[in-house]
Parts: structure tokens; sequence; C-alpha cells
């Protein structure tokens, strides 16, 4: 009996696969698909990457954000937990902020056209 290969007499070996998974095929006819690219040429990013400056700042503001969660609940909160929720606030107002600041240089690209 070969052991390595699925039979009547073992029903729960896995039968082997006769078809590329799902991933590489085409979609059927009318699917809806994702379009992420630019109308010139649909390869190429939607638009320009942000500068290495407004890397920075979304970084240093959501390192700030992060950085005031931390701060309010594990130091201000012993003291006072009015002042840890106005800190916790103030954190929650940034990540919007941060998200134009990445953004301001495909928002730019965008006028231009």
């Amino acid at each position: 009996m070969n052991i390595t290969s699925a039979t009547a007499a073992n029903p729960y070996a896995a039968p082997a696969p006769t078809r590329p998974p799902a991933a590489f095929e085409r979609p059927a006819a009318g699917h809806r698909t994702l379009v992420a690219g630019n109308d010139i040429d649909p390869n190429e990013p939607a638009g320009p990457q942000p500068s290495r400056a407004d890397k920075r700042w979304y970084f240093g503001l959501m390192a700030t954000c992060i950085g005031l969660f931390v701060l309010a609940w594990a130091v201000i909160d012993r003291f006072s937990a009015l002042a840890a929720v106005i800190v916790s606030a103030v954190a929650l107002v940034i990540p919007p902020f941060a998200v134009i600041v990445a953004n301001v240089a495909s928002a730019t690209d965008r006028r231009r056209r």
C-alpha cells in the first residue's frame, strides 16, 4: 500500500491540487478590480511619493502622538485623571494633521493637472 497518495482507505488525505491558486487567475467578467494607478499608465504610482521632509514631519507627529498617550496614562494619570484625559485628547487630534502633512506632495501634483 502506498501511504503517500490519497486512496479510499485514507479519506483524510489531502487531494493533489489540480489547478493553480485563485490569486493567479483572471477575475470573472464583470468583476470589480481596485485601480490605484494613474490614467496614463496604470502600472505607475497614483501620485508622487512624499518628500523626505514630509516623511520626517509625519514620523515626528506620530511619535509625539504615541509619546503623549504613554505620558498621559503612565505618568500624568498618577497626579490628575482630568489632565491625562486632556493630554489624550490633544494626542487624538494629531494623526489627521500628520496625514495631511504626508499627502501635501500628492495634493500639489493633483492641482497642477
